[in-house]
């Protein structure tokens, strides 16, 4: 009687597998179509105005670390 036992948890188990792969299935064909949603495009948007702001930043240290190595590189070496 036991030897069989674990046929009712093997049903619940494969129907499980089923529907977890036909939903992600489904979810994948739906994100190829349409228009994403206004929420993530304006996410997407923000993020973006974020990295371009990063980017400058970025920038302007890159020209102040090259102003201070140009003025240490002109600096007389000091020994002692």
């Amino acid at each position: 009687m036991w030897g069989f036992a674990w046929m009712f948890w093997m049903v619940p188990f494969l129907l499980f597998v089923v529907l977890t792969r036909h939903w992600r299935r489904d979810r994948w064909a739906l994100a190829g179509r349409g228009m994403p949603s206004p929420r993530l495009e304006r996410e997407l948007d923000e993020h973006r105005v974020y990295v371009d702001g990063l980017e400058r930043r970025v920038a302007e240290l890159e020209e102040r670390l090259d102003f201070t190595e140009r003025l240490l590189a002109q600096r007389p070496e000091g020994g002692s």
